[in-house]
């Protein structure tokens, strides 16, 4: 077994040259700083366990012992609160950040987050487990095993429908079989991972480096050179050191093969110094492994000894004996649990089966009797579990009931709160409009009256009430908003094609602002799936969630336009996509506007919520529109942006 393990070394080396300089530390990454800063906030305690296990996730990339250290406090704050799926979450964070160092703790942390995973049937968490726990397999050139765990998390994510998840599995296989020298399979998985990651717009940096080395084994380097630069881009674009080790080791290793020994050194230690800043201990090995191969061929007999050194005490940190015993102990003892909970009734039905043909028509009675006490203990627990059930259903009616409570007090508080200022506009204005008549209506012989005076009152008296109708009407449309908001989901769902109703609403919410900015024009682009299944919904709810997302984006883009003024460097646009899923249908509506921050994001479907200037938005429209996606049609309405950059909404509806 230990033969194999240290074979994992095979990542080839280069060859020789001058030190070079150690990699600068990557800079904390915008996501991390702006988790951080929620972090600090006040926070329920289920949402900092998220947070925590968040920054481990976005530092697993730049520093593993920093990912530790958040997987960490994680774990304590989940088990402090018995909160079990923010255990799960935290111990497969914790099992990724030790995976590198000490492969024995990290496999026992991901089966103890793989069992509560399967407790608490949380799917997504089972096949983050699954996946994990067969990358270690893979380590360890357990084909049969590794490969088993990777399709087994394949499978759930094509369950649930997560293709993001999907392009991490395909891509994981396709590394697994290049591994293994099937190299065929590898491209073709590593290809279906690519082209769904560009469909998604996610990152690609390990399918490029799983293709690069697929094409330099196949005797490729032109094609293999190309993807690794690539890879190496997008790492450094992400500050993924780990992505960035694999890719420099792979270039290196080419640049050996073709004989650029120069090259193929000067690859290999910036791959060296990525993993060293990182602390990825694999990455160390496989750098420190193809250098000392360089070093030995070219005779420096120095550097060669350096980078054994360091190699050396690599493989008996990642592969010692004891390690290695205690993995197989592991493995061992998971398997055995397994095999136990499988055989234990097959083992009872055999000793009932044993006694019978011994005892027969004693051992009959005695199966009777305790089949009778069994029954005795069912009805005793059922009626405790009754009772349970009952007090259980009892505190969530009041559970219930106290939310709708704190949601009425807090939606009573805005709407009183965004009918006062049209209403104290309207008293104010009446109260001046009252005095101006006092004032015109004043005795009509009075030799001091003023015919221009009297002229400019009632100008003012006219101006004063055409303000009280303006704000009546912005009372008005604060009311209608709220009376749409009470009336969502009621009307009658029928089977719809949702192309042409897609369509028109785009055209509906374009028409309607050039009323009111004849000017302005912009691209509008439709990209509609021909294959679209019709889906049941409320044709003119839905109708009104789409103009309204149109109409935003259209918004969104006269803004950028009007701040940067009309140019050949900016052309509004806005994209309406429809696309089929495995679990149902997909609406994307981006545009190229301004954005939105991370904080506007957080409050963008909350009622009265809105950044528009005052009197142009009630602030209800996508609160509305998040009510009907969600609760009349039980689909998911998000939103994705980037200040100055633009906007995408998404809306998913089930089949």
């Amino acid at each position: 077994m230990l033969r194999w393990l240290c074979l994992l070394a095979w990542l080839c080396a280069a060859p020789c040259g001058s030190e070079a300089r150690a990699l600068p530390a990557p800079t904390q990454s915008r996501a991390v700083d702006s988790l951080r800063r929620l972090l600090a906030q006040p926070q329920p305690d289920t949402m900092r366990v998220a947070l925590l296990c968040q920054i481990s996730d976005q530092l697993w990339t730049q520093r593993t012992d920093s990912a530790a250290v958040y997987a960490l406090k994680a774990l304590t704050l989940a088990r402090s609160m018995g909160y079990r799926h923010g255990e799960g979450e935290a111990l497969n964070r914790l099992g990724a950040a030790l995976r590198e160092s000490n492969l024995a703790r990290a496999l026992e942390v991901f089966q103890q987050s793989l069992r509560i995973a399967q407790a608490t049937h949380d799917q997504a968490l089972e096949a983050q487990n699954l996946r994990s726990i067969g990358i270690i397999y893979v380590y360890l050139r357990d084909k049969r095993q590794g490969l088993d765990y990777y399709f087994r998390a394949l499978r759930i994510g094509q369950r649930l429908g997560d293709e993001r998840r999907m392009v991490i599995e395909l891509s994981n296989i396709g590394l697994a079989y290049d591994l293994f020298n099937q190299l065929d399979s590898s491209r073709a998985y590593q290809e279906r991972a690519l082209a769904l990651a560009r469909r998604l717009r996610t990152p690609t940096n390990y399918i490029l480096y799983g293709l690069g080395n697929v094409a330099r084994k196949q005797g490729q380097p032109k094609e293999a050179k190309a993807f690794y630069r690539e890879s190496i881009t997008e790492s450094k674009k992400l500050h993924h050191l780990r992505s960035l080790n694999f890719s420099y080791v792979g270039l290196a290793t080419l640049y050996q093969l073709l004989g650029q020994s120069d090259s193929s050194v000067y690859y290999a230690r910036l791959g060296y110094q990525a993993a060293q800043t990182n602390g990825f201990l694999r990455g160390v090995l496989n750098a420190s492994t193809l250098l000392t191969q360089d070093f030995k061929a070219r005779g420096f007999a120095d550097s060669a000894l350096k980078y054994q050194s360091v190699m050396l005490v690599m493989k008996d940190t990642l592969f010692g004996q004891e390690k290695v015993m205690r993995l197989q102990s592991l493995d061992y003892r998971e398997r055995q649990r397994a095999a136990q909970a499988a055989a234990s009734q097959a083992a009872l039905k055999s000793r009932y089966r044993t006694y019978g043909l011994v005892a027969g028509l004693v051992v009959l009675v005695v199966v009777a009797l305790i089949l009778a006490r069994h029954g005795r203990q069912q009805q005793r627990a059922k009626e405790a579990l009754e009772q349970s059930l009952a007090e259980l259903k009892t505190a969530q009616d009041q559970l219930v009931q106290a939310e709708k409570m704190a949601f009425l007090g807090e939606l009573t508080a805005g709407i009183a709160h965004e009918l006062q200022n049209p209403l104290n506009f309207v008293k104010n204005f009446a109260e001046v409009s009252t005095e101006l008549v006092d004032e015109i209506t004043g005795d009509p012989r009075d030799p001091a009256r003023n015919a221009g005076l009297e002229q400019e009152i009632l100008a003012g008296l006219k101006q004063n009430l055409k303000k009280i109708s303006q704000h009546g009407q912005r009372a008005s449309s604060i009311i209608k908003g709220m009376l749409e908001h009470s009336r969502s989901g009621t009307s009658q769902r029928e089977p719809t094609s949702l192309n042409p109703l897609v369509d028109e609403s785009l055209r509906l919410a374009y028409h309607g602002l050039r009323k009111k900015h004849e000017e302005f024009t912009v691209q509008l682009t439709t990209e509609f799936d021909p294959s679209l299944p019709l889906v049941s919904v409320v044709p003119q709810d839905l109708g009104r969630v789409l103009i309204n997302l149109c109409t935003n984006a259209l918004h969104a883009v006269e803004e950028r336009q009007r701040r940067e003024g009309v140019s050949a460097t900016y052309q509004p646009e806005v994209v309406v996509s429809t696309h089929a899923t495995p679990a149902g249908v997909e609406i994307r509506v981006r545009d190229n506007g301004v954005g939105m921050s991370e904080a506007v994001q957080a409050k963008i479907f909350q009622p009265f919520f809105t950044t528009k200037p005052a009197g142009e938005g009630t602030g209800l429209g996508l609160s509305l529109s998040h009510d009907i996606v969600t609760t009349g049609h039980r689909g998911t309405l998000v939103v994705e942006s980037e200040e100055g950059r633009g906007t995408e909404f998404i809306v998913r509806l089930p089949a």
